[in-house]
């Protein structure tokens, strides 16, 4: 048979099976699934109600039904995402196969995360835990600082772009809370703080707090809390942004990925005169790099590089204005990271390098100095869980940091640490987590134990969703500043006979169940700290200042807060409020006085609106009075400021747009100060526009 008579054959018995098949009581049904914007809704799945007949739409919400001799002539859609659908035929013909589906609302309870402290799956602590999605909150300027500024995470200002910014710990002093990048200290060893105003915000998706006593994990600083800061996964964007005070920006990213292998280059440029004030220009240049490299073996191996330079005149208080003073920042840090899985348990180790080089001058007082700090830190984690009910995390870690500073010297100084994290589950309501480290260095010669005992009840069926209660105790190691300062005038000197300072601190949070059809959440927690030799610079009789071990403070936190999810309405209410009191109990004058910059009473409140591809976010605070100084009366205002913001997304091809703005202080109230003699600027604009691939 030749291949023409084949072909021509097989046509013939084609038509003849096709006008056979016609010949039957035959019915083809055809239509299209779409949502309530009119898109396409792929793989819905659709069958006659009292028939065998069935088929699944395609990618684009289309579908044939061919039905023989069904009784029933009702159809069903359904779709896991959307509400099933029944339709008559009639209907179906009024809608010319049109048939549109409802998303479909999940409502599950409030997931209680606990383990994965700091983003780890090694180190377990359930402890009272606030996250800040950097993303959602678009703000002015360029620092990490001004989206940080929430409920529970205060951010002491001293004003502007420019301006320092530091996150406020309820003992009162900065030191106090340690910042990590990814859980590498970021704390400097020459001055014990962290600004805010160097880290750009774009390079960070989120931020985690804890409060109090996590030197059992970490070491020094961590007497007020922990904040750690994650770098984002690696995108493609870019961004121009613009504002009040000569805002203007521009940063982006492109992301390779070959096979495992991926690499995200991230660059930033921001600017701002800062001309509410004179000599308040800022400028920051800085580039990142996340590498994700292919499995060696079976570890995974992941780096980050965050590299900037910062150039800002320092215009001085308003009683001491410095109109010629500049301080140059250049800091580098590199993250080298490697985990595994095997049958030993969960391994970790991580490897990097922090440097930070800061020129200041001050022509009008002949000064200009230069400090330079390099802390280079190994850090290794073993977990080993031999039953699901038991768990260990031992954690080894050296450090070895350097410091070369015309006001404090040069110093080297080794340190190593061991550390032992258990989980104990008693049945299915209860864990307890004890923990311990020592921690050791060769300048001073300290060893320094500290401990931590926390739990987590999750009863089942009650009121109560979760407490979780931690108490322990922490430390905070002098600063080479704090030891060994020499200012050229003389007006200022290091104390070298200075020891740790040592704190203790207790932390309870409860979460409720959500309650009117889980539209409605509460929770509360209670923290407690004291600190025993508190170091304070005060003046000698010459009136030269010097740091002291002071005897003890102590500070009580108490904060409730509400979460309201209208089910008619696409909003997010959050409501918070903080009552801390603060007192030195040293013998003297100061006994009996609250903390510096310790704030008695805030109020926070915060709508988040989400309308397609419309979303807002409006938030007001009101901080009590604050002291700032021990004299009588040395109290600032309270602090009261709105800020809102809009954004709108849309797609533009295979580019989605993201279109931002908003207003700081929109309610231009003057003469707002974070810090005693540092205004603040009234209400600023600004705006940005970023195009995402």
């Amino acid at each position: 048979m030749t291949p023409r008579f084949k072909y021509i054959f097989s046509l013939i018995i084609g038509l003849a099976v096709a006008q056979l098949w016609a010949s039957k009581t035959t019915m083809v049904i055809t239509g299209r699934v779409t949502d309530p914007d009119g898109r396409s809704i792929p793989y819905a799945n659709v069958y006659l109600k009292d028939g065998e007949a069935g088929t699944t739409a395609d990618r684009e919400g289309r579908f044939i039904l061919k039905t023989d001799g069904e009784k029933s002539w009702k159809l069903i859609i359904s779709h896991s995402a959307f509400k099933s659908v029944e339709i008559s035929m009639q209907e179906m013909n009024r809608l010319r196969g049109e048939i549109t589906m409802e998303i479909k609302t999940y409502r599950f309870d409030p997931v209680v995360v606990y383990g994965n402290l700091y983003n780890r799956e090694s180190l377990q602590l359930p402890v009272s835990h606030r996250a800040v999605e950097l993303k959602k909150y678009p703000a002015s300027g360029n620092s990490i600082g001004e989206k940080l500024d929430r409920l529970g995470i205060q951010v002491r200002d001293y004003g502007g772009p420019a301006g320092l910014k530091t996150v406020s710990s309820p003992t009162g002093y900065s030191e106090h809370i340690l910042v990590m990048l990814d859980g590498f200290p970021l704390n400097s060893p020459q001055n014990g703080i962290v600004d805010f105003s160097t880290l750009p915000a774009e390079f960070f998706s989120h931020g985690e707090f804890y409060p109090g006593q996590a030197s059992s994990l970490y070491g020094s600083h961590a007497v007020g809390g922990t904040l750690n800061l994650l770098p984002a996964a690696g995108r493609n964007f870019l961004k121009f942004r613009g504002g009040s005070l000569g805002e203007q920006g521009v940063n982006g990213e492109s992301t390779f990925r070959v096979g495992e292998r991926s690499a995200s280059l991230y660059g930033n440029r921001f600017e701002s005169e800062g001309n509410y004030r004179e000599n308040n220009k800022f400028a920051q240049d800085a580039v990142g790099l996340k590498l994700a490299l292919p499995a060696v073996g079976s570890w995974s191996v992941n780096s980050h590089l965050l590299a900037s330079q910062t150039e800002r005149g320092i215009p001085g208080s308003i009683q001491y204005p410095s109109p010629s003073a500049h301080k140059n920042n250049e800091d580098m840090l590199l993250l080298v990271s490697g985990r595994t899985v095997s049958r030993w348990g969960y391994s970790e180790v991580y490897a990097g390098s922090f440097q930070s080089d800061e020129h200041y001058t001050n022509p009008d007082w002949t000064i200009d100095s230069q400090h330079k700090t390099i802390n280079n830190r190994l850090r290794f984690i073993h977990r080993i869980q031999p039953d699901q009910n038991f768990a260990n995390t031992v954690s080894l870690e050296v450090a070895q940091v350097d410091v070369n500073s015309d006001d404090a010297g040069d110093h080297v100084m080794a340190t190593g640490a061991a550390g032992l994290l258990s989980q104990i589950r008693m049945g299915s309501q209860l864990t307890i987590f004890p923990s311990a480290r020592l921690d050791w260095d060769d300048h001073s010669g300290n060893r320094i134990a500290t401990g931590n005992l926390a739990l987590l009840w999750a009863p089942e069926e009650s009121t109560v969703q979760s407490v979780a209660v931690s108490s322990g105790t922490s430390y905070r190691s002098p600063t080479f500043n704090d030891l060994f300062w020499e200012d050229a005038m003389g007006y200022s000197k290091g104390n070298p006979d200075l020891i740790p300072e040592q704190g203790m601190s207790s932390n309870m949070k409860v979460d409720l169940r959500p309650i009117l059809e889980d539209q409605l959440q509460f929770s509360a927690d209670v923290s407690y700290f004291t600190t025993d030799n508190l170091i304070q610079w005060a003046p000698d009789d010459a009136w030269v200042y010097s740091p002291q071990n002071i005897l003890k403070s102590k500070s009580s936190v108490i904060r409730v807060s509400a979460q309201f999810l209208p089910i008619f309405l696409p909003v997010v209410i959050r409501l918070g409020s903080e009552s801390t009191e603060s007192q030195i109990l040293s013998e003297g004058d100061d006994k009996g006085k609250s903390l510096l910059y310790v704030s008695p009473t805030s109020h926070w409140a915060e709508v988040e609106l989400k309308l397609g591809k419309l979303a807002a976010n409006l938030s007001v605070r009101r901080l009590g009075e604050r002291r700032y100084s021990y004299g009588e009366g040395a109290f600032l205002r309270p602090y009261e400021r709105m800020d809102g913001a809009l954004n709108y997304s849309f797609s533009v091809g295979q580019f989605n747009v993201n279109m931002e703005g908003g207003a700081r202080n929109m309610l231009d109230i003057k003469d707002l100060q974070s810090v005693y003699d540092y205004p603040e600027p009234g209400r600023t604009i600004f705006m940005a526009v970023g195009l995402e691939l």
